[in-house]
């Protein structure tokens, strides 16, 4: 302990920080090495120093509260139980009941810091310095060894069934290249576990947002855990026996479930996956015998306390009325290159048509989990608006469409229009107007909206940043930026729409938007969010040649008069 100790005491002796590049990083990172007597070059070949070498090679720069975490006692001894005997359950369970159960798990929660993520991130290092290692690496072989044996008894009774020599030999190849190497099989096995881990980790934070009581009980096994949760009911709680699977929920997970809720004796029970739900799974929860179970995929479990399908109604409506759906002309955009040094522009990217236009920009922008906010910046009347509601409707048509075939769902798009809440004075007021007051979206309450965002479960979309505040008061402009940035947590993703003109300097706006104002980056605490900005641009002369182009709302066309599309 003390070793580890003076290792993060070490770490912690750092500011966190951006650092500039990997290299400066890497840099760092040798340094301290060499100050707690480790080679770099060699790494120690025993448990402790192998923790001690990974620590340095993942904390440097965190913040912390999460260095925190591997300190704790319990959380370094599940590492070695977990590794030596390879149940990687052990360092799940530890996991979950020092974020749930302790201050320390709070304070991460308060910071923003996505646990599942770091878990993984360490562990990940872990396994890769186990590779330059020569007695864990030999633990870690000594359990694939006796993986490896009990899968050729079985290739050897597979073979000894075969009729002919040739036989023989296409199953041989058949098995060869089903062959991972005794690594690759440790390293697929820890993210299997990483997998359910982040399941459990979801569940558990929706259900502890809906008030759920958790009960003692509960099983961690290698592709599936099992709670026993109370849910507050009119006649005080209704007790229900959740088992969580990594994959596919199967037949034989129903059958398992039921032998659990009987011998539990439970109110009922359900069975959560992921993504994918059998179809013999699905017609056996409808038999008599069944009739206490129930099949989930996470995102229909969520559906059951969050109905969004009368704010998703409005919004392709709202898409139709205005002519988006049949009028809207794709936009290019522009989007600078700053050296991570200087701080100055170096190149100006340009996405047209090669790319998708903006459309495949933002595309890409979603699946990048460095970036969690994009501003785009935008003359007045150049299409901002109709570029917000005409994304979010593509965005849309790929939920219900993964819906309708049973595929986990993509982030679900929500458009605010920032026109419609000048008096919110703060993030909460401005979504309680919009999911209560507007849309009557019958969430339990805001803790719940920001649990979905933390989830990814939600793409927001601020439109109209300028329609906030007069454009002379500067601090104005700061504050209402900051207060929306609120939402801006791992997990999240966050698009604004903003005049160019509303920026009394426009480098000093792009400055706000990138979030690089010495005020702003103030009221950050954990990790700075990563925030970009988009310029976009005016329809070219080929799209200006079409018979008709829209642009900001506005319908132009070479025989008809000019007219607003919005009201």
């Amino acid at each position: 302990m003390m070793i580890i100790d003076e290792t993060i005491s070490t770490i912690v002796g750092f500011p966190v920080l951006n650092f500039k590049n990997q290299l400066e990083r890497n840099e760092i990172v040798i340094k301290f090495l060499k100050k707690l007597n480790l080679d770099p070059e060699d790494p120690p070949t025993d448990f402790t120093g192998v923790y001690q070498y990974s620590l340095v090679e993942y904390g440097v720069g965190k913040p912390i509260a999460i260095l925190e975490l591997f300190r704790q006692k319990s959380i370094q001894e599940s590492f070695r139980q977990a590794f030596e005997n390879n149940k990687h359950a052990i360092l799940l369970k530890v996991g979950e009941e020092l974020l749930t159960g302790y201050p320390l798990g709070n304070k991460i929660r308060e910071l923003g810091i996505d646990t599942r993520r770091e878990f993984a991130a360490f562990t990940a290092i872990f396994i890769e310095i186990t590779k330059w290692t020569r007695t864990p690496a030999e633990v870690r072989q000594n359990q694939t060894i006796e993986t490896l044996r009990q899968r050729l008894s079985n290739i050897q009774q597979r073979l000894d069934r075969l009729p002919t020599l040739e036989g023989i030999r296409t199953e041989m190849a058949r098995l060869a290249t089903q062959t991972k190497s005794a690594m690759t099989v440790a390293e697929f096995f820890i993210q299997k576990q990483c997998k359910v881990f982040g399941l459990a980790q979801q569940m558990r934070g929706w259900f502890e947002t809906l008030g759920y009581r958790f009960e003692r009980y509960e099983v961690w096994e290698a592709d599936y855990f099992e709670w026993i949760v109370d849910i507050p009911s009119r006649r005080g709680y209704d007790r229900i026996l959740v088992r969580g699977i990594e994959g596919e929920a199967t037949i034989s997970d129903v059958a398992a479930l039921r032998k659990s809720v009987e011998k539990q004796r439970i109110h009922e029970g359900w069975l959560v996956a992921a993504n994918r739900i059998s179809r013999a799974a699905l017609d056996a929860v409808e038999m008599v015998e069944n009739r206490k179970l129930f099949c989930y995929t996470f995102d229909e479990l969520l559906d059951e306390a969050a109905d969004f399908s009368g704010y998703l109604n409005w919004l392709e409506t709202e898409v139709k009325r205005r002519g988006i759906d049949q009028m809207y002309m794709p936009l290019a955009c522009n989007q600078a290159e700053i050296d991570p040094i200087t701080k100055q522009r170096i190149a100006v990217n340009r996405y047209d048509e090669r790319d998708g236009w903006i459309d495949g920009y933002i595309d890409r922008w979603l699946d990048d989990p460095a970036k969690e906010h994009l501003s785009i910046l935008g003359e007045l009347g150049i299409g901002k608006t109709w570029f917000a509601f005409h994304y979010a409707w593509t965005v849309l048509q790929r939920y219900r469409q993964a819906k309708k075939r049973g595929l986990e769902r993509p982030r679900l798009p929500l458009v605010i229009p920032l026109r419609d809440y000048p008096k919110a004075v703060s993030v909460e007021s401005l979504f309680s107007e919009f999911f209560f007051r507007k849309h009557e979206i019958p969430l339990p309450g805001y803790s719940a909206f920001e649990q979905l965002n933390r989830m990814g479960k939600l793409l927001l979309i601020f439109d109209g940043f300028d329609e906030m505040a007069p454009k002379v008061d500067r601090q104005e402009i700061i504050n209402n930026f900051w207060e929306l940035a609120k939402v801006v947590v791992p997990g999240s993703k966050v698009i604004l729409t903003c005049c160019t003109e509303h920026f009394p300097e426009i480098e000093e706006g792009r400055a706000l938007l990138n979030a690089e104002l010495q005020a702003s980056t103030a009221n950050l605490t954990g990790e700075t969010p990563q925030f970009e900005v988009l310029e976009l641009k005016k329809l070219d002369d080929d799209q200006n040649a079409s018979d008709a182009v829209v642009s900001g709302g506005t319908y132009h066309n070479s025989t008809t008069p000019t007219y607003s599309a919005s009201p």
